[in-house]
């Protein structure tokens, strides 16, 4: 574990996993389907010390979702990484494709998901994409982060086959459709405040591009979480050393006045969770991993609180988003009744197949949903699924709520198709309501408890840095 002084700079397996096939929808509760109400209960989010007052609204606009023109028998890449390799904390989010999935459907566009895992290597990602491109994909998902993806963007681009990138930069011949690297920065800095001398703990994200930070603590793989922790909070006047007569300790005097985390959504909640059995009480600022379902499951799993007091950045891509009484609150109340409605379909099943879709219903995103819709209006309007045709119209879109799509608008006439910059985003562990939690059948790893496995935060603009 090494320590520096810095000014934080840029730096940024295929296997046999089965295609989905097309099965009878089961059109069971066709209520819900038309979902009048959302919810009307009153809900409360505390975030650091404030309160904000919300009510759910109203979908007014259906659940299904048609688009004009697509060939029969089109097909969808969605590339994951399972296990425990770089970009994993997507893999639960990426089940928000088969949200999109259905919602056609329900609105009579028959497309087909095919699902491949890059196992957390370029190499995997290479595979899957050759493998993908046999199958006759019309674009692909790339559901995963982390430099790996490079194998995939590369792979994909050879062969021209379009890609969006829900989670990751965009490289190649590819749309990113998450906040750009330039607006996280930003963002990180308001969720600063006034702090004058940030400590960054490296815990393998490197280090937030354009990030000025004042002291650097290396968190490599071999770190202990407890013993980082414990020198953070030494750092920042949490704790302090008591000399010892008998030997030379000496006190350590804080130096820092906040805490920057990056790297993975797993390594970020345990390492929160340490935090706070060290009662550190300094800001404490999270990269946009924590966006991730993982950064709740990892946190519990290592015994701390999910209403502990910690920010991140990113967009309105969450459920908190319904609450809003617009056109974009009215998409995300639609896409979470297709969430519901494919959680009450007791034959729907994940990506992977190997567990049914209502064990990961907590987790879908609303991200990875969107990069399906985008793609799918691409071939609409080519109405071919020649992966040429499909990249040339995809390059002319420029999609709005009224597109189907849940979160905020997507522009991809640029590389970087989300033009809405990051801000500051606070945790609720307060559930709204508005989808069924994950059943606690495990998250196809065998490992982790029950309470981590359905554990689930919401996050919202935090309106106390504006």
């Amino acid at each position: 574990m090494s320590e520096q002084t810095t000014e934080a700079t840029a730096t940024e397996s295929a296997d046999g996993t089965r295609p989905r096939s097309r099965r009878p929808l089961l059109f069971v509760g066709i209520a819900v389907l038309l979902v009048a109400a959302v919810v009307a209960a009153v809900l409360t989010f505390r975030a650091f010390g404030s309160s904000t007052p919300a009510e759910a609204v109203s979908a007014t606009v259906p659940v299904e979702v048609t688009v004009a023109h697509v060939p029969a028998k089109t097909t969808i890449g969605v590339i994951v990484t399972l296990g425990d390799g770089e970009g994993s904390e997507w893999n639960e989010a990426a089940q928000g494709a088969l949200v999109a999935e259905r919602r056609l459907a329900l609105g009579g566009t028959d497309v087909a998901l095919v699902t491949k895992n890059d196992g957390g290597t370029a190499a995997g990602g290479t595979a899957a994409v050759e493998s993908l491109a046999k199958s006759g994909v019309a674009g692909i998902v790339v559901a995963s982060s982390g430099s790996h993806v490079s194998g995939a963007l590369t792979a994909a681009a050879a062969k021209g086959i379009p890609v969006v990138l829900p989670y990751a930069p965009a490289e190649k011949d590819s749309w990113s459709t998450a906040p750009a690297a330039g607006s996280i920065s930003t963002a990180m800095t308001t969720a600063l405040g006034d702090a004058d001398a940030p400590l960054l703990v490296d815990l393998g994200g490197g280090a937030p591009a354009g990030l000025r930070v004042a002291h650097v603590l290396d968190g490599d793989d071999t770190a202990d979480a407890a013993a980082l922790a414990t020198t953070v909070a030494e750092r920042t006047g949490a704790t302090s050393n008591e000399e010892d007569a008998d030997a030379d300790a000496k006190t350590v005097t804080p130096d820092s006045d906040a805490v920057v985390v990056s790297g993975s959504a797993q390594r970020q909640g345990a390492f929160v969770a340490a935090l706070q059995a060290e009662n550190v009480t300094v800001p404490v600022v999270l990269t946009p991993d924590a966006t991730s379902p993982a950064f709740g499951a990892a946190l519990v799993e290592a015994g701390g609180s999910l209403s502990g007091a910690f920010r991140t950045v990113g967009v309105a891509t969450d459920d908190a988003r319904a609450l809003a009484s617009d056109a974009g609150g009215r998409a995300m109340s639609a896409f979470l009744g297709g969430v519901r409605v494919l959680a009450g379909d007791q034959d729907a099943e994940n990506l992977t197949g190997d567990q049914p879709f209502s064990a990961v219903a907590g987790a879908a995103d609303s991200r990875s949903h969107d990069a399906v819709i985008a793609l799918v209006r691409a071939v609409g309007s080519a109405r071919s699924v020649e992966p040429a045709d499909v990249t040339d119209a995809l390059a002319t879109l420029d999609l709005d709520a009224d597109a189907g799509i849940a979160g905020p608008a997507l522009d991809f006439t640029r590389q970087q198709a989300l033009g809405t910059p990051a801000t500051v985003l606070a945790a609720s562990a307060q559930q709204l309501g508005l989808r069924p939690a994950s059943t606690a059948s495990g998250d196809g790893t065998g490992s982790g408890s029950d309470a981590a496995r359905t554990a689930s935060l919401v996050w919202f603009d935090d309106s106390s840095t504006d």
